[in-house]
């Protein structure tokens, strides 16, 4: 979020656009953890209604009630208003004036929102045109989220790395890819920070190490490979790397879950010698989340596995799964120590 400190010089009003929505979804929880961090949530309201523009308008333009600062965070409005018109055009509706009304009077308020509102205008595709994209851009920030291919982050860094006039190697560039989960936003935010930190010097692997914050997702990549290899020791110590970094164990078993899926879904997609665009197609019908480069990972640590053992895994899964649900394993509020043998009993038998 933008530094509140300095509110009077900074625009408070932001499209994040673009279809990497990955990246732009972690950005905005991001933005939501902060602020209710500082301020509560009884300030922050999310509309992803777009027939509440009336709702919105009040929202962004009344001052905050509780707190000094108020997040409003309005989702595919641009995008779902854009082909609500279309269809109103194409079908010559009566409508379609009551429409363009409605927009004005949005791009109208947007010029009064109060500095102590913050706005963000959500879009899980890229916005060209309109006019609010157009005020935005006048009066606001806006944050363009590409998906970029494996090739394309990495000379992505290489020109961060350039711009700030510091160093990095090609082996290096790929070990922040893999810190940051192929996040190009994430990227660019850590560059800042490794080459603040280094003044021009080489970035290394060890200063990524020590600044760059375990992303989850790539401890489970490492988690896994860990369980393909049979190391036990390895697995248990990213597993408490994990909870160690705030993650619950629900919220590690759930992305364990999700990561063995995928693998199989990997795996099976690979034997059917599919092309590497097409195994991506395939992963996008299953979620369009998912990176080019995260599914080239994804296809190299299928190879460790086979079938009957991913459905050996699979079903330990699902066992712990069921046990947790239905009361076998033990957990209250304030003692999780039955879970959390539960989660580390689990990872020594997958290692098995």
């Amino acid at each position: 979020m933008p530094d509140e400190k300095k509110s009077e010089q900074i625009k408070n009003i932001y499209l994040f656009h673009g279809e990497n929505i990955f990246s732009s979804t972690a950005e905005l929880n991001r933005w939501k953890d902060e602020f209710i961090k500082k301020h509560g949530d009884s300030d922050m309201e999310v509309f992803e209604d777009i027939e509440k523009t009336d709702g919105i308008i009040s929202a962004i333009l009344i001052a905050p009630f509780l707190s000094e600062k108020k997040l409003v965070i309005i989702k595919n409005y641009i995008e779902d208003h854009s082909k609500k018109q279309a269809k109103g055009s194409a079908n010559e509706s009566e409508d379609k004036p009551a429409d363009e009304k409605q927009t004005k009077k949005l791009v109208s308020a947007l010029s009064k929102v109060p500095s102590s509102t913050i706005v963000v205008f959500f879009e899980e595709k890229e916005i060209k045109t309109g006019a609010i994209f157009k005020k935005i851009k006048e009066i606001g920030t806006i944050k363009f989220f590409k998906i970029f291919t494996e090739f394309e982050l990495q000379n992505f860094i290489k020109a961060l790395t350039e711009k700030s006039k510091s160093q990095i190697k090609s082996d290096t560039i790929k070990y922040l890819i893999e810190a940051v989960n192929a996040d190009s936003w994430a990227a660019e935010k850590e560059m800042e920070k490794l080459a603040t930190y280094r003044l021009g010097k080489e970035i290394t692997k060890e200063d990524i190490d020590m600044l760059v914050p375990p992303n989850p997702l790539t401890s489970i990549f490492k988690l896994t490979d860990a369980i393909g290899e049979k190391n036990a020791s390895k697995a248990m110590k990213l597993f408490h790397t994990l909870v160690s970094s705030g993650e619950n164990h629900h919220q590690i078993f759930s992305m364990i879950l999700r990561h063995f899926r995928l693998l199989t879904l990997a795996w099976d997609l690979k034997n059917q010698n599919l092309s590497f665009n097409q195994i991506g197609q395939k992963f996008h019908l299953y979620d369009p989340r998912i990176q080019p480069f995260v599914i080239s990972i994804y296809s190299q640590q299928a190879k460790n596995f086979n079938l009957d053992r991913l459905r050996e895994i699979y079903a330990m899964l699902l066992k712990t799964d069921a046990d947790t649900k239905t009361g076998k394993v033990k957990e209250t509020v304030d003692n999780k120590t039955e879970a959390m043998l539960a989660m580390e009993k689990l990872i020594i038998n997958l290692c098995k």
